[in-house]
């Protein structure tokens, strides 16, 4: 942001600035704070309260990246929605892969033990990620829209600029992500389900563990992507 060298950048003079007098430098310090309180309320987290304000403080370190991204960058009223817009679906992408590898690991646990409290959790939990993975699909894709078309504008932006192209792709790997969603929902839950086959259940558990890691895989792969996307121009801004 200086164009300075590292060297001459890494003074207090230049990051002060930086911290100080600039959008990216005051929502990293937010962010930070946010961080060492999310840290405090985990490594005290058999206080209820304190999951309550891990929870807060998790959705805020999350929404706020949209202050540091395009989001952040576009001016007026406009500039209002895309913030909102940016922030919900950070927060609906950090819900679903940061709910999908804990799931994972239950559900191999589930596999390793086979009780009937096991089974009953893991029939609970699946069905409680189930809600929660309607409510974030539906955020992402309704904001995901919206993103669209402040950023890229039109489907020759999109087929047409390298902004539309990466943006194309990670759509591909969206849909990926949503087979294996709806793979687990309307095929594999459904066999959790009391009475429980103890055959059947176990090879739906293992179905379950497997398409879990797929879906978590997917999705670090869709953050890479988001990392790209968040380098480059918009393709809306291109085409002008």
């Amino acid at each position: 942001m200086s164009r300075l060298p590292f060297g001459e950048a890494m003074t207090w003079k230049v990051l002060s600035t930086l911290l100080s007098e600039t959008q990216f430098g005051l929502v990293s310090e937010s962010r930070f704070v946010l961080a060492i309180i999310l840290a405090a309320c985990l490594a005290h987290d058999q206080v209820v309260p304190l999951r309550w304000l891990a929870l807060c403080s998790a959705l805020g370190l999350m929404a706020t990246i949209a202050w540091t991204g395009h989001a952040g960058a576009t001016p007026g009223a406009i500039g209002n929605l895309h913030l909102v817009v940016d922030a919900l679906h950070l927060v609906a992408a950090a819900a679903w892969v940061g709910g999908v590898f804990p799931l994972a690991l239950l559900l191999n646990s589930a596999r390793r033990n086979r009780t009937i409290e096991w089974a009953s959790l893991a029939w609970s939990s699946v069905l409680r990620f189930s809600t929660l993975g309607i409510i974030t699909v539906e955020t992402l894709l309704v904001t995901g829209i919206v993103n669209a078309w402040l950023l890229v504008g039109s489907v020759h932006a999109l087929l047409f600029t390298k902004y539309g192209q990466l943006l194309t792709l990670k759509l591909i790997v969206f849909g990926l992500m949503l087979l294996f969603a709806a793979v687990n929902r309307f095929c594999l839950t459904p066999q959790l389900a009391p009475p429980i086959e103890d055959k059947a259940r176990l090879r739906a558990l293992h179905q379950l563990t497997r398409n879990s890691a797929a879906e978590v895989a997917l999705g670090l792969a869709i953050f890479a992507i988001v990392g790209l996307l968040g380098t480059m121009c918009p393709a809306i801004d291109v085409m002008k």
